[in-house]
C-alpha cells in the first residue's frame, strides 16, 4: 500500500501505529492496515521497514521488536505495549532493558530471556546454550555464538509453538476477539500464550501488576504430586497454567520424579510448582487476595473469582518474564535474602515467614 511521506522515525510511526490498535481492553486491532503491513516492502525505490530490514513474514513492516521496544516508556499512548524501554513503571512482563543496562544496576546477560531481535548487546546468553531443565529438547540455541531465541514461533513463547515461522506463529491473533480467555487459539489465549488461561488486567494501568484489585490474574492449578503428562513442548498441559507454559522450555523444573521437583513428603528437590500455597502458619501469613505483593504474585485455580485457598505457587511467584534487575530474571535480591534477619515482608520470607 502506497504512503506519500517516506523517511519516517521511529518515534513518528509509534505514533502512527497507535491509531492501529483498539483500547487495551481487547486485543483486535482497528485502524489504516498500511501502519503496519505492506504489500511489497518498497515505496519509491525504499523500504518500509518500522526497523530492522525487511521484508517481514506476514506482509508486515517490522518485527515484534518493531512494535513492542521501541525504547521509550512503557506503552505507546496507552495503546501499544512496551517489552524494552528506558522510562516509565515496567508492565508485569519486566524490562529487556535489564539485560544490556539500558534501564538498572548493570549489564548481565542473567538478568532477562536473550531474545533475538531486541538489541545487538541482548542477542545470545554467554552463560547458557540452551534452556535449562530442557526436558523436552526445544532446540532453542541461546549461546553467544549462534542464538536462535525468539519472541514467538517454536522457539520463542508467544503463539502456535508448533509453527516454525515468528510472525506465522501470530498471524491473525492482533485481530482476535479475545472477549474469552479460553486457550482454544492464540488469540484467545492469554497474552497471545497458545493455551495458557488467566484473566488480564486491562483497566486502569493495563498489562501491569500493583494491588490487590489492580493486576494479572494467573492460571494455576493444584497438581501437588502428580505429573501433568500433557505437558510438552508445544503445550503448556490441560490446566492450561503460566508455570505450565514455562515448563515447555524448563519441564524438568516442573514435573515430579527423578529429574522434577521430587515429592511434598519432604523430598522436594526442587522449588515446587503449581500447588496450593499452604494456608497454615507460616504461609497464612501472605493472604494475595487482602494484601497483594506484585514482588510475590500467585496463580489461582480459579482465577476469575480469586480466593485464599485456590492461590497456587507459581514460576512467576520469584521470576521475571521478560527481565528483572536481578540474576536469574529473579524479582528479588536473592544474595540478600539472610536467615533470621527479621525481613518477614522480602522476597523468599513472605510466604517463608518463619525463615525470617
Amino acid at each position: 500500500m502506497k504512503k506519500t511521506i517516506l523517511g519516517l522515525t521511529i518515534m513518528v510511526v509509534a505514533a502512527a501505529m497507535v491509531a492501529a490498535f483498539s483500547s487495551p481492553a481487547s486485543a483486535a486491532v482497528t485502524g489504516v492496515c498500511s501502519d503496519c503491513h505492506t504489500m511489497h516492502n518498497s515505496q519509491g525505490g525504499s523500504g518500509m521497514e518500522i526497523s530492522g530490514t525487511g521484508p517481514f513474514s506476514t506482509l508486515l513492516r517490522g518485527s515484534c521488536a518493531g512494535c513492542h521496544a521501541q525504547g521509550t516508556e512503557n506503552h505507546v499512548e496507552g495503546s501499544i505495549p512496551q517489552v524494552y524501554h528506558t522510562s516509565g513503571t515496567n508492565l508485569a512482563g519486566g524490562n529487556f532493558g535489564y539485560i544490556d543496562a539500558t534501564v538498572g544496576s548493570g549489564a548481565s546477560d542473567t538478568k532477562g530471556h536473550n531474545v533475538i531481535c531486541i538489541d545487538a548487546d541482548i542477542t545470545g546468553d554467554a552463560n547458557l546454550s540452551a534452556p535449562p531443565g530442557d526436558e523436552f529438547t526445544t532446540g532453542i540455541a541461546s549461546g553467544a555464538s549462534s542464538p536462535d531465541f525468539t519472541c514467538a514461533g517454536e522457539k520463542g513463547c508467544h503463539g502456535n509453538r508448533a509453527t516454525a515461522d515468528e510472525a506465522a506463529s501470530v498471524s491473525g491473533a492482533h485481530h482476535g476477539d479475545d472477549t474469552t480467555i479460553d486457550g482454544n487459539s492464540v488469540a484467545t489465549s492469554y497474552r497471545f500464550l497458545l493455551g495458557v488461561l488467566g484473566v488480564e488486567n486491562n483497566g486502569a494501568n493495563p498489562w501491569r501488576n500493583i494491588t490487590g484489585g489492580d493486576h494479572n490474574k494467573y492460571q494455576g492449578a493444584d497438581k501437588g504430586d502428580t505429573q501433568d503428562t500433557s505437558l510438552g513442548k508445544t503445550n503448556p498441559g490441560d490446566a492450561g497454567t503460566i508455570s505450565g507454559l514455562c515448563g515447555e522450555c524448563h519441564g524438568d523444573f516442573h514435573g515430579t520424579g527423578v529429574d522434577g521437583m521430587g515429592t511434598a513428603s519432604g523430598t522436594w528437590i526442587r522449588h515446587p510448582t503449581d500447588i496450593l500455597l499452604p494456608n497454615t502458619v507460616p504461609y497464612s501469613g501472605y493472604n494475595p487476595v487482602t494484601n497483594f505483593d506484585a514482588t510475590v504474585p500467585v496463580a489461582y485455580t480459579v482465577p476469575g473469582t480469586p480466593a485464599r485457598l485456590q492461590a497456587v505457587v507459581m514460576c512467576l511467584s520469584c521470576h521475571g518474564v521478560h527481565g528483572t534487575d536481578y540474576t536469574d530474571i529473579l524479582r528479588w535480591d536473592y544474595t540478600g535474602i539472610s536467615a533470621g534477619g527479621g525481613e518477614s515482608t522480602t522476597g523468599c520470607f513472605r510466604c517463608h515467614m518463619d525463615k525470617d
